[in-house]
């Protein structure tokens, strides 16, 4: 999957995509139809990423200038002089995968062949139906945080163990989503009535979560996507989460926040619900005030600050699976290779005896693919290297960091003249006060001062802006974290 919540004349060059191991191009033609292949030429191997669409539509590949068209078609082979004999070859077409888009993200269906269209045409994806209320997000009951996308260095399943572990927020993410000292407590999850035991088609478990107050569910729909929501009498809070896997100790997460009212803003219902509330003495909703927050954040914003979130994480899990795997362990034997004894944990062994029941072991990787997990990276700041795994691939981002980058030479050119304007400034005054006859040195001296002051003031603001735009733009390209650094 692709996130592609950003406006379609965004995306003009063509994007480089991976899953379950294979190398993909991504693209869309001029009727905004998004299409899916093999990041190979099929001439000499050339890799598709490195062409261009053009005007036509196609895309182009940038060694020879072979074309195709949205289905693989190759359209003009400009070598070739056999009146199109050589395109209308099969081995001429592209290698195609079938696509989907719904609900701001590309889905791309994992297979090739003749039956691939048919298969995937008849395999819906995996939505909310809440998000396709139009109703509902027109009258502001339904608000929609972007798809944020990234790419984290470690595999599918040990995301999946992740985001269906409430118990982890609090500690991991303090400072953020709770107190490492006082969150911690024990977390009863329960089977819901809809999934009473782990099913082919997931799993579904409630508890209570005392620090938002809400009564909670974490669901898991495979292959890929967790749901947790979060229910108050205001209305519900969902993180949509999604998990691609694109290679050994890699996954692509897409992720999104919506809040649903209970009932649309101002409304009679809302407001006899509110005195209701007030009546009974229930706070007011901080599900409804995060939402109110998160999803009026420009999207650029909401995807850098999802670094200082995602990477609390990060540092853990990159480690944690390749301890387990150099112990031998796979979710066959989890139960056995830790000690999980806590009903918070539930979930994650539930998804442990999926994997191992439902889901082949794991995610199923091309045959061409190195299934070895690649080593432990040392270097902190490559392994919290924001711009390769996020920045590069998207629009939003890349033009707010050209913005910022503005703004910065800006700030920097306005510090220089403001210096200059003060000294300047300085030493007319301290010349007209000579000149003057001033009896002494203090006089001088506050003379200068006053002279002195809105050019000094300005230049510790622009020095101030400085600091803070260059410290915005370092989190476009790497944010590193420790938690031994984070009181």
């Amino acid at each position: 999957m692709l996130g592609n919540d950003e406006p379609m004349a965004e995306y003009r060059n063509p994007l480089r995509g991976k899953l379950l191991g294979k190398d993909l191009v991504v693209w869309r033609n001029k009727e905004e139809r998004w299409s899916c292949f093999d990041d190979r030429c099929p001439h000499r191997a050339a890799p598709l990423t490195e062409g261009r669409i053009e005007d036509d539509g196609s895309l182009l590949c940038a060694y020879h200038a072979w074309r195709f068209d949205a289905d693989g078609k190759c359209l003009s082979i400009p070598q070739s002089d056999r009146g199109g004999k050589d395109e209308a070859q099969p081995k001429a077409c592209a290698k195609v995968y079938p696509t989907q888009v719904a609900q701001g993200m590309v889905w791309v269906w994992g297979e090739n062949g003749p039956d691939a269209g048919l298969e995937s045409a008849l395999t819906p994806a995996q939505l909310i139906p809440d998000l396709d209320d139009k109703e509902g997000v027109e009258s502001g009951r339904v608000m929609l945080a972007s798809v944020g996308q990234n790419d984290l260095a470690y595999g599918w399943d040990t995301f999946m163990e992740n985001v269906v572990d409430p118990s982890h927020v609090t500690v991991s993410h303090h400072g953020i989503a709770g107190d490492r000292y006082t969150g911690p407590s024990p977390i009863d999850l329960k089977p819901s009535a809809r999934w009473p035991v782990p099913t082919k088609d997931g799993f579904e478990f409630e508890f209570r979560d005392d620090s938002l107050p809400a009564d909670s569910t974490v669901t898991f729909q495979p292959p890929c996507l967790v749901i947790n929501e979060a229910k108050d009498s205001a209305g519900k809070l969902l993180l949509i989460i999604y998990g691609t896997p694109t290679r050994p100790g890699w996954v692509r997460l897409l992720g999104r926040s919506a809040y649903v009212h209970t009932f649309a803003p101002n409304s009679k219902e809302a407001k006899v619900q509110a005195k209701e509330d007030k009546r009974n003495g229930v706070n007011k909703s901080r599900l409804q005030a995060t939402a109110n927050v998160v999803t009026k954040l420009p999207s650029w914003l909401q995807h850098v600050t999802g670094s200082l979130f995602l990477h609390q994480d990060l540092v853990f899990l990159h480690y944690q699976e390749k301890i387990l795997a150099s112990a031998g362990c796979d979710s066959s034997n989890y139960g056995q290779a830790v000690f999980v004894p806590a009903a918070a944990d539930r979930a994650v062994l539930a998804l442990r005896q999926w994997i191992t029941k439902h889901g082949s072991g794991g995610p199923a990787w091309d045959k061409n693919c190195d299934r070895t997990l690649p080593p432990r990276e040392r270097n902190r700041e490559a392994l919290f290297n924001v711009y390769e795994n996020h920045t590069k691939s998207c629009t939003s981002c890349q033009g707010a960091l050209k913005n910022v980058k503005k703004m910065l030479t800006t700030a920097k050119t306005a510090a220089v003249i403001s210096f200059t304007w003060a000294v300047l400034r300085g030493a007319r005054a301290v010349g007209t006060a000579a000149a003057a006859g001033s009896p002494s040195a203090p006089v001088i001296n506050a003379v200068t001062a006053r002279a002195m002051l809105p050019a000094v003031a300005l230049t510790f603001a622009s020095v101030g802006a400085v600091k803070a735009l260059e410290k915005l733009r370092g989190m476009f390209y790497t944010y590193s974290f420790h938690h031994q650094d984070s009181p």
